[in-house]
Order: C-alpha cells, then structure tokens, then sequence
C-alpha cells in the first residue's frame, strides 16, 4: 500500500493553503488570484453575516466578504489539511476581534474546498454559527 500523496493533491493543498495565507490584511488581494471566476461559497444557514448560497467571484467580494470583514476584523487559521484529489479540507479557527466593540472572537471551522485546474472552484464550510453570532450580539 502506498502512502505517497499523489501530485495533483499536493498541488491542490498547496492552493488551498495559499488561500488562508491571503486572508490576512494586506495580503487579501491575493484572494482573487486564486479562485476561479465563477467560484461558488456555500455558507450555513444561521451564520450571523453572509449566509447561504453565492456564485462568481463578484457575487463572494460584494455580498459576502464585504459585510463579513465590515463586521469581523479576523483571520482565518488553517491547523490541519485533509487533501483526496480534488477536495482539500482545512480545519481551523476563526480568530479576531468584532470591529465595533472589540469583543474576541475564537471559533472553529471545518472548510470543504474544490481544487480543479488550479483555482479554487467552490467551498463548503461549516463553523460554530453561534459564537459568532454571540460575539456580533455583544459588538
């Protein structure tokens, strides 16, 4: 049995850790770059900014990553990956600060990313909706 990843998960992981290390400040513009133009997010129900379904690159800067980093002065952390093919999981922390009142914000994340022909083509993710919207209630 081989333990060896194959090459198109290495280089699917390398884009995937790209990804968290373009989320911090300065650096977002990066973003771009690596997802695809028509890159869909799917976000769960009951997250207190940017829930739900979006589709194209546009749609992810306006609807979603403009509230979200309005209201959240945070970084994504990865800690762990999880790379099969195509599909890369990342698992981690949401860790920051609430922009008005400064409340801390410390949430764990689980993200499911779509890697193909080198861009980033959709993300799954799953988070504690809850502290988030606990902290944001206190903001």
């Amino acid at each position: 049995m081989s333990t060896n990843i194959p090459a198109d998960s290495e280089e699917n992981e390398k884009r995937v850790r790209a990804f968290y290390e373009a989320t911090v400040p300065g650096h977002r513009e990066a973003l771009r770059g690596l997802q695809a133009p028509h890159v869909i997010y799917d976000l769960p129900e009951g997250m207190p900014i940017g829930c739900g379904h979006f589709e194209g690159l546009q749609d992810v800067l306006e609807r979603f990553l403009t509230s979200f980093y309005g209201a959240l002065d945070v970084r994504f952390i990865a800690e762990e990956f999880i790379s099969a093919g195509e599909n890369v999981v990342a698992l981690g922390r949401i860790q920051g600060k609430t922009r008005k009142a400064a409340v801390p914000v410390d949430v764990p994340f689980a993200h499911v990313w779509t890697v193909r022909e080198g861009y980033l083509q959709r993300l799954r993710a799953f988070t504690d909706t809850a502290l988030l919207a606990h902290a944001l209630a206190k903001d």
